[in-house]
C-alpha cells in the first residue's frame, strides 16, 4: 500500500525528521531529571516556527521508552494535532505488539508518494535485541519496489545506523546486515539518501552517491566519536529535509536553543 501526500511533481516538497523520542507513559514522568515528553513538544514547536509548510514528518523510530498503549495514544493524538501527514518505523526500544504500524505486517515497507519522490520505511528493529536487522523478505521487497520505481527518487528510513559512527558502544549496535542493504540498492540510481536514528547525533555519509544521514534525538544527545557511553552538550532536534523537483536534496539540522540536561548512562538500557 502507498501512501499519497502530494501527486504534484513539478515543485520541491519539505521533509522533516524527528527520532528517538523515547516518551514515557505519561507526559509528567521524569528520568534523570529530564522529560522526554517536554522536549519532545519544544522540538515540534521549534519545527513549526522555523518552516511554514512541511509537507511531511518521518519519525525513524524509538518512540516509546515506556513501549505501552497509553504511550503510543498520546503521541499519535499529539501528532494528528499538527495537521501534517506523518509516518514512522520502529526502533528497538519500541514494542511490535503495540506499535502503530501503517502495513498490517510489520515487516512490509511503508511507502510515501510525495509528487515524484517516494520514502520508503524499512522495519530494522528485532524482538529483545538492541542491535538492527532488515529482514531478507523486507529487502527482496525493496528490491522489487526501486525496480517498479526506477523513474521516481527514493529516500530510505529505518532507525539503524548502517553506517558506523566511530564510537564503539553504538557501533556494536548498529544494522547488522548493512552489506546486505547496500548490495540491494546498488543497482539502482534512484535512491538519494537514507535517514535513520538510534545514534542520537547528527551525521553525513556519502556512498556511491547516496547520502546516509543521521539525525538527533527529540531527547538527549550520544556524545561521536565515543569509546564508551557518553552524553554530549548538544541540544535537542531535527532535519529538515528539502526534497527537490529535480532528484537533489537540500537538507539542515535545527536544534533547541537550550535544554534538560541528563546524565545517567543506564536510563536508555544500552549498559
Amino acid at each position: 500500500m502507498t501512501f499519497q501526500v502530494s501527486t504534484l511533481s513539478q515543485k520541491d516538497f519539505v521533509m522533516v525528521q524527528i527520532t528517538d523520542t523515547h516518551l514515557l507513559e505519561y507526559p509528567h514522568l521524569e528520568f534523570v531529571g529530564m522529560q522526554p515528553e517536554q522536549s519532545f513538544r519544544a522540538v515540534i514547536d521549534l519545527m513549526r516556527q522555523q518552516h511554514s509548510e512541511i509537507d511531511l514528518i518521518v519519525h525513524t523510530g524509538d518512540l516509546a521508552q515506556n513501549p505501552t498503549p497509553v504511550t503510543y495514544h498520546r503521541y499519535l493524538e499529539h501528532m494528528n494535532t499538527l495537521g501534517i501527514p506523518f509516518f514512522h518505523t520502529p526502533g528497538n526500544h519500541d514494542d511490535v505488539a503495540y506499535f502503530p504500524f501503517h502495513e498490517t505486517e510489520p515487516t512490509k515497507p511503508t511507502v510515501v508518494e510525495v509528487g515524484n519522490w517516494r520514502i520508503i520505511l524499512l522495519n530494522s528493529a528485532q524482538p529483545e535485541r538492541i542491535d538492527g536487522k532488515i529482514a531478507d523478505i523486507q529487502l527482496q521487497q525493496l528490491t522489487q519496489l526501486l525496480t517498479e520505481l526506477k523513474d521516481c527518487y527514493v529516500i530510505i528510513a529505518c532507525h539503524h545506523h548502517p553506517f558506523a559512527m566511530q564510537s564503539a558502544w553504538i557501533d556494536q549496535h548498529k544494522l547488522k546486515n548493512s552489506s546486505d542493504l547496500l548490495e540491494t540498492i546498488e543497482p539502482f540510481n534512484n535512491v538519494k539518501a537514507i535517514v535513520c536514528g538510534h545514534v542520537h547525533q547528527d551525521s553525513i555519509n556519502t556512498w556511491q552517491g547516496v547520502e546516509f544521514l543521521s539525525t538527533p534525538s527529540t531527547c538527549i544527545q550520544f556524545k561521536p566519536k565515543s569509546d564508551k557511553f557518553a552524553l554530549d552538550e548538544e541540544h535537542p532536534g531535527y532535519r529538515y529535509i528539502r526534497l527537490k523537483s529535480n532528484g537533489e536534496i537540500e537538507t539542515q539540522v535545527y536544534r533547541l536553543s537550550n535544554s534538560q540536561r541528563m546524565s545517567s548512562s543506564e536510563v536508555l538500557g544500552y549498559d
